[in-house]
This record gives C-alpha cells, sequence and structure tokens, in this order.
C-alpha cells in the first residue's frame, strides 16, 4: 500500500491561483482539493492526519475558495461599472462638450471658436491654423494678453481670404513674454456631440468626424443638435434610439449586480 506523507501548503500558498484553472504553474482550487483528497486516501491508517494539520489544510482550501469567490465578483463589478459608464456617456449625445485639445471641426459657411489658456502674461501671441494635411491655412498676430482663458472666433477663412471647404482642422497657440520666454498654452475645442463609440475599453464622444476620449472633457452644455446634410427627423430618431439603449443598460445594470 502507498503512502503520502502529510504535506505543508504555506510555502505554496502564494503560488495558488484564485481561479479553478490550471493555467501556468500555479494551482486551481480543483487540484487543492484533489492533492487534499488523495493524500487523505492514501494517508497510513495507523498513522492518520494530525486533526490539527487537518484542520488547518481545510481552513486553506477554504480561504483559496473565497479568493476565487472575490476575484470572480471583481469581474462582475467592472464589467458593471463599465457598462454604467457605457450607459451615462449616450446621455452626452446632442449636447455642446469643451475638451483638452487642438482639433477645430468647421462647418460649411460657419465659423469656429478656438479656446485657449495662457499660463502667464503675453507680450506677443500668435495662432496658426493647419489643414488635414498640416498645410498653414490661417495665421493671426493677436499681440500682448493677460493671463487666463481666451476665445478667438475664426471666419472659416485663409491668409488670402477666401472661405476654406468644410472639416477638421487643427490650430496651434504660441506666446512669449515681454522678455521673450516662451508662456505655456492650453488648446481646448468645442463641439457638439452626434455619437458614441467604443474601442479598447475607452469611451469615446463623436464630434462629426473627430473623436474625443471621454476623460478629456471639461465641461457640458445643453444644446440642440443641428444636422448636417440630413432630414431633422433621421436625426432625431437616431438620437431617441441611442437615448433607448443607455436608459436599458441602466435598468440592466442591477440585474447584473445580482450575479455578483
Amino acid at each position: 500500500m502507498a503512502f503520502v506523507n502529510p504535506i505543508s501548503y504555506s510555502s505554496q500558498a502564494s503560488s495558488i491561483d484564485s481561479t479553478s484553472g490550471n493555467g501556468g504553474n500555479n494551482m486551481g482550487k480543483d487540484q487543492f482539493l484533489q492533492l487534499l483528497l488523495a493524500q487523505l486516501e492514501n494517508q497510513d491508517p495507523l498513522n492518520p492526519m494530525d486533526s490539527t494539520d487537518m484542520t488547518a489544510q481545510l481552513a486553506q482550501f477554504s480561504q483559496l475558495e473565497q479568493l476565487a469567490n472575490i476575484n470572480t465578483s471583481l469581474e462582475y463589478s467592472k464589467l458593471y461599472l463599465a457598462s454604467l459608464n457605457n450607459a451615462q456617456a449616450v446621455d452626452f449625445i446632442g449636447k455642446e462638450i469643451e475638451a483638452r485639445g487642438d482639433s477645430v471641426q468647421l462647418s460649411e459657411g460657419n465659423s469656429a471658436q478656438l479656446s485657449y489658456e495662457l499660463n502667464g502674461d503675453a507680450g506677443s501671441s500668435t495662432i496658426n491654423i493647419y489643414d488635414q494635411n498640416m498645410h498653414l491655412v490661417r495665421k493671426v498676430e493677436l499681440g500682448s494678453q493677460p493671463a487666463g482663458a481666451h476665445e478667438w472666433m475664426w471666419d472659416g477663412r485663409d491668409n488670402e481670404g477666401n472661405q476654406v471647404a468644410a472639416g477638421t482642422y487643427t490650430f496651434e497657440v504660441s506666446a512669449t513674454d515681454v522678455d521673450g520666454e516662451e508662456v505655456a498654452v492650453n488648446t481646448y475645442f468645442r463641439g457638439v456631440v452626434t455619437g458614441v463609440t467604443f474601442e479598447d475599453g475607452i469611451t469615446y464622444l463623436l464630434l462629426g468626424e473627430q473623436k474625443v476620449a471621454i476623460g478629456d472633457v471639461i465641461t457640458v452644455n445643453d444644446q440642440e443638435v443641428v444636422a448636417v446634410n440630413e432630414p431633422e427627423g433621421k436625426t432625431e430618431k437616431a438620437l431617441e434610439i441611442m437615448k433607448g439603449i443607455g436608459q436599458f443598460m441602466k435598468n440592466a445594470a442591477p440585474i447584473a449586480m445580482m450575479f455578483i
């Protein structure tokens, strides 16, 4: 008859996997239980396992299973929070946001507002606007400006006074103080949210063709969505559907918590 000596698990506790799988070199709870049962089945009947050792190993198994359950609960909580955040993101549709960035969306025949913040008093400041190929479209000398938030309205024209095509443009603001030292500048852009997309676990708000990470949003304002080259009824119907999806996800979230 084969005998198995009592085994100490103290050195293995740190390597036990919290799942029931046996991935890698880690021991899952199923393997832990199988090893414990094999030890009991093959123990010496004349010298059985000490009750203290038995209690200690059962306690370790109980702790292992609790850790596995905690890990599962955390995974469900992660999914719940992600679905809740995604549902809340739908509420941004139809609202005007201001976010960190250097892009500006110009619609046909309209102006676009450029927002920036100077971290110090500027003796001179300049705004450069580029198209999608990074070709300079417009350059404006603004002169001296105090520190703080500023806005400049671009009329959508280039340096020759010609109206440029609608689309996404990039702008940069450079400034120096009276001593010629560079002044730090933060740029922002505004736009109306027309949709939401989820990529690689990150929620993005859509402003036309522009994507903005939800974490870059600074302010949110209510504003009606203006459809561009699209029937008004179709746009309103799309918004109603998107908001309905968001409401469904919010209602379903508490149900998901029942399985945690």
